[in-house]
């Protein structure tokens, strides 16, 4: 299987993944007491998002519900970012991508363990036209974490909590979100991959967060649209994220 064929198998499964939490808007006007539940967890919501631009870096399993680890993703922010992404399933066809500095790297299984890399603004990245195949790494290099949780901080109507809930041995709170499609993606970067995803005007989402204010899952499924199912889970918050340069690495022609 050829990395074009790969990254589409990816993208299909990342841009239906839901990465997405933030406050609630609040208009100015008093809330109404039918209302006062979902505007008093706006609380809630900002400072989920207060606490993530804190961490400073987490690991994310993005995909379905039905396959919830399509892709692993460690990514870290602030002075010197980082990433390393690898993609699940068969290991045979396994992709291993990293950010180092300035330096995005493709290797893996699937490529032979033969390493290129190039620098991170290289237009060849994004360029659709371009004879370097980088597979998924122009819509990886795009997760910005803190900023892709602050873009839906204008999209979210309604927060509601649903109790609490049990995720991976963790106890959680869970919330049901409302967020306005259109909304969130102008909040977006321009090669974000949730720019991709075709959803209804509005969508649901279910957030579920622990002690520390941190997301655990966020999930939502488009009604009757099975594919549009998404999943994203996070651990490890705050576990700094050291990424080796692959050795023997050739840059891209």
């Amino acid at each position: 299987m050829s990395c074009t064929a790969l990254s589409k198998r990816f993208l299909t499964a990342a841009l239906a993944t839901g990465l997405a939490l933030t406050t609630a808007a609040c208009s100015g006007d008093e809330p109404s007491k039918a209302d006062a539940a979902a505007y008093d967890n706006a609380d809630v919501l900002a400072e989920m998002t207060d606490a993530v631009a804190d961490a400073g870096s987490v690991r994310m399993t993005l995909g379905t519900k039905q396959s919830p680890e399509d892709i692993t993703v460690d990514t870290g922010w602030g002075d010197e970012p980082a990433m390393r992404a690898l993609t699940g399933g068969d290991p045979a066809l396994q992709l291993d991508m990293r950010r180092v500095g300035s330096r995005a790297y493709l290797g893996g299984e699937l490529v032979g363990h033969q390493w290129t890399y190039l620098d991170v603004d290289d237009p060849r990245l994004s360029d659709p036209d371009s004879t370097f195949d980088a597979g998924p790494m122009p819509t990886l290099l795009a997760i910005d974490v803190p900023g892709d949780l602050a873009a839906l901080e204008s999209a979210v109507s309604e927060a509601t909590s649903e109790g609490t809930e049990e995720i991976d041995g963790k106890q959680t709170d869970h919330y049901s979100l409302t967020v306005d499609s259109k909304a969130w993606f102008e909040g977006l970067a321009e090669s974000s991959m949730y720019r991709g995803m075709d959803l209804p005007t509005s969508v649901t989402m279910d957030l579920y967060v622990d002690d520390d204010s941190l997301p655990v899952r966020l999930a939502y499924e488009v009604p009757g649209k099975a594919a549009q199912s998404a999943q994203i889970g996070f651990t490890e918050w705050g576990t700094p994220v050291e990424v080796a340069v692959p050795g023997r690495a050739k840059p891209v022609s």
